[in-house]
């Protein structure tokens, strides 16, 4: 478990990379790079589907129950459009019906459910109906019943699944399937829960009457729904995950923290796309999609599978992972060494012709923020007159660590204020008093619809307090930071400490322990944060940026800033 000063403010990478089926990542967003050329010839990709068709695939997708295909179009709507104010709910809806779709085909949760007994799964109920109300951010919508009410929805959405019929119940017959759904909907979710006591008594009698329906194969597996429904009916943040997900040690590495994303074709794994201004573009820039990966970490792979790359990828040389890459076309072979751990800040240039210089934080980590002063340092070296600091697609990581960085960059003003219960994050103000040794360099930040998390607490805090100017389009809007909570109840004890072993065996909740206020322009999350100069052509908002950043830098020392919304001077 991480440590209680290291929030993580992640999960919206997680859910990025959620429709990751045969795949190591999401790449809904992965902007593919050029082909190289491909193992067969390819059609001709059609033009970039419009903001209403987007919509109206979505929402076909929605009415034939291809909920997987809905959270991806609503994904790339969301993206595409910040005006459609109904978008975030048919998104946020979309991807409780995919996790719970994806949820019930995972032979790991399938395993996990089938091998508990009755009792282990209520008690998990339990201990998740106990545990919440005193960790999630909001405690008024933690309640008892609250949480009651999302594990019926969950419950009911199960049995309207093909995929949870198929798993966990004997071929049962339509009309009991729809008369016990109706019961839940009309008698169980109205039903009163004051605590988690009363949850677990009342699932096991609500468990009794599906047995008197239906044979049920794992009747655990409705109270880990129920379970499960509590968590994710509170936010799209929170979600139980169980030991194979939720552990570092099952997780299967990809390198998606690097900007990678390998699929697969026919009998080849390949380069599916590279994001857009990633470590892994701006180190190995004539990497293309559709490359054929054909060793990992010196084992040659065959046959060449996603889970054959992915076990090569569990044994790093030296703490980077190699890849032997291939054109498509049996072109020269190409080496690429990624780093484990990636580095947040890189890119660090002087932009051609202009005394401005450049930097990017791909992601926030305890090095990022003397990471930033190594570039800061270096960039004015170079003779910077202004920087450029570059958060599209960043997804967040550590909290504390951006707040640490908005404090290298301010020398006086509120950062973020959070609204929470638990530890640093309860109720708390964080602000700077870094005075002059703050960097004093002019800054202009790059946001686009893919800054999430602790990047928008920066560019919150950088904005509120005018001490940057931002350029690109509106960030996601993902105020809110998380927290694993390791569940207990089905662990073993060890003997004489009376403490749970070192394995879980119960799961763990990623919850969202608080929300993000900026220091002026309100909650985060939902709205994000604008833009002063909006530009939403990714070539374009460097271009803008630079000139910005040169106009700043171009202000004798000690000159008041303008307004970052002005017009820039010609």
């Amino acid at each position: 478990m991480r440590d209680k000063g290291d929030y993580a403010m992640t999960a919206w990478a997680s859910i990025r990379r959620l429709l990751a089926a045969g795949t190591l990542a999401f790449a809904a967003f992965a902007i593919p790079l050029p082909a190289s050329g491909a193992p067969e010839p390819r059609p001709v990709r059609p033009s970039k589907p419009t903001p209403t068709q987007l919509r109206e695939l979505a929402e076909k997708a929605e009415k034939t129950g291809d909920w997987e295909a809905a959270f991806n179009n609503y994904c790339l709507l969301f993206v595409a459009d910040r005006s459609a104010l109904d978008v975030r709910e048919k998104l946020n809806t979309a991807l409780r019906h995919t996790q719970q779709l994806r949820r019930h085909r995972d032979p790991a949760f399938q395993q996990f459910v089938t091998g508990m007994p009755l009792d282990g799964g209520l008690d998990l109920l339990a201990e998740v109906f106990q545990k919440l109300p005193g960790m999630y951010a909001d405690r008024d919508k933690a309640t008892a019943q609250n949480l009651w009410a999302h594990a019926i929805r969950e419950l009911d959405r199960a049995f309207g699944s093909p995929a949870f019929k198929q798993a966990f119940l004997d071929n049962p017959r339509s009309d009991k399937v729809d008369q016990f759904r109706a019961q839940l909907r009309e008698h169980w979710a109205r039903r009163p829960i004051a605590d988690h006591k009363e949850a677990r008594s009342g699932m096991r009698r609500l468990i009794a009457v599906a047995q008197d329906h239906f044979t049920l194969k794992a009747p655990a597996a409705l109270a880990v729904e129920a379970a499960s429904g509590a968590c994710s009916g509170l936010d799209e943040y929170t979600v139980f995950l169980t030991p194979a997900t939720g552990t570092e040690a099952n997780a299967v590495p990809d390198l998606a923290a690097a900007g990678l994303y390998l699929g697969a074709i026919h009998d080849a794994v390949v380069i599916e796309g590279v994001t857009p201004n990633s470590w892994f573009a701006l180190t190995y820039p004539h990497v293309r999609r559709g490359d054929r990966v054909v060793r990992a970490n010196n084992r040659t792979i065959d046959p060449v599978t996603l889970p054959a790359v992915a076990g090569a990828l569990r044994a790093p040389i030296e703490g980077a992972h190699h890849l032997d890459l291939r054109g498509a076309e049996d072109d020269a072979k190409i080496q690429v060494r990624i780093p484990v751990t990636i580095p947040s800040v890189y890119g660090t240039r002087m932009l051609p012709d202009k005394p401005v210089g450049y930097t990017r934080i791909g992601h926030f980590q305890a090095s990022t923020p003397r990471d930033l002063d190594e570039a800061l340092n270096a960039l004015k070296t170079a003779g910077a007159r202004a920087a450029v600091i570059d958060l599209r697609g960043n997804h967040g990581g550590s909290f504390l660590a951006a707040v640490e960085t908005a404090r290298r960059l301010l020398p006086t003003g509120l950062i973020v204020t959070t609204q929470g219960q638990v530890g640093e994050v309860a109720n708390r103000a964080f602000s700077s008093v870094t005075g002059m040794a703050a960097h004093d360099v002019p800054i202009v930040l790059l946001i686009d619809a893919e800054t999430a998390s602790a990047a928008e607490v920066l560019a919150a805090a950088l904005k509120d307090n005018n001490r940057a100017t931002l350029v690109g389009v509106p960030s996601f809007g993902k105020g809110s930071v998380q927290y694993p909570l390791r569940l207990v109840t089905l662990d073993d004890v060890e003997p004489g400490s009376g403490k749970s072993g070192k394995a879980p065996k119960a799961g763990t909740v990623r919850v969202t322990i608080a929300r993000l206020i900026a220091p002026t322009s309100g909650p985060i999350t939902g709205t994000g944060v604008g833009p002063h100069l909006v530009e939403a052509d990714p070539v374009l908002q460097l271009e803008l940026a630079a000139e910005k950043a040169e106009e700043l830098g171009h202000m004798p020392p000690g000159t008041p800033l303008p307004s970052p919304g002005a017009p820039m001077s010609p």
